[in-house]
């Protein structure tokens, strides 16, 4: 045995050593001290906390975080049955697990409700960016219309006279032009026979899946907005007039 002041060999049993300084107590136990550690079972509740205030606050797809709060849960019950003498709290962390599974699921139910929503929002997005595209094409037109008193005959009369060509819808696919102005005769007839006027101009995109003539297509005639089934039923209507 060492004394803690100088160092020097002592004898066990002896009250005091050489430079004066004496035994109070017995030596500290070497055998290490355990803590129990309850850090994985609070980790989960506030993983709990920060996901389900994420997924309010910033953004719904965070609530599928909680497959990550229940894992954690199951890690910590795991861990005190594993060593509960370092990891205690196995009642704890039972109801810690208990307790995230219903807040995960319920996260995680959260999360699936938005997708559709999610993907809605989604289609909209590329709508509005393929119709803000065809309201600039129209606004060119009515532009060039003031200046030569009708619009382009087709796209390439466009390009020529605008200076460029059509833009692209969202999908990359170059919007479709058509004109009826050049045809006085008929937009004539089309008025004394239906009371409608014929169309001017008429801007198309395919939509979604690429092919011109179904629903999904979006259409601008004389800048209004109509879907393919409209215009069909239009027809339908001008026809038994």
């Amino acid at each position: 045995m060492l004394c803690p002041c100088c160092g020097t060999s002592l004898v066990c049993g002896a009250l005091k050593c050489i430079c004066a300084a004496r035994f109070v107590g017995e030596p500290l136990d070497e055998t290490p001290i355990k803590v129990q550690r309850l850090g994985p079972a609070m980790t989960s509740v506030a993983l709990m906390i920060i996901i389900t205030g994420a997924a309010l606050v910033a953004t719904k797809w965070f609530a599928f975080g909680g497959v990550l709060v229940i894992w954690s849960a199951w890690r910590a019950v795991r861990l005190s049955k594993r060593d509960p003498e370092w990891y205690g709290g196995l009642r704890t962390a039972r109801a810690t697990l208990i307790v995230t599974i219903v807040g995960g699921l319920g996260l995680a139910g959260y999360g699936i409700s938005y997708i559709p929503r999610a993907v809605e929002n989604y289609r909209i997005r590329r709508v509005a960016a393929t119709e803000a595209a065809m309201y600039h094409v129209a606004n060119s037109l009515e532009e060039y219309k003031r200046i030569v008193g009708s619009y382009p005959k087709d796209a390439q009369e466009f390009k020529k006279a605008i200076g460029e060509g059509l833009p692209s819808d969202y999908w990359e696919r170059s919007l479709k032009y058509q004109s009826n102005t050049g045809n006085i005769a008929e937009r004539t007839e089309s008025i004394e026979n239906n009371g409608l006027p014929l169309t001017h101009f008429e801007l198309r995109s395919a939509g979604p899946d690429g092919i011109i003539g179904t629903d999904d297509d979006i259409i601008m005639r004389d800048g209004i907005f109509f879907t393919n089934s409209e215009l069909k039923r239009q027809t339908v209507v001008q026809q038994l007039r």
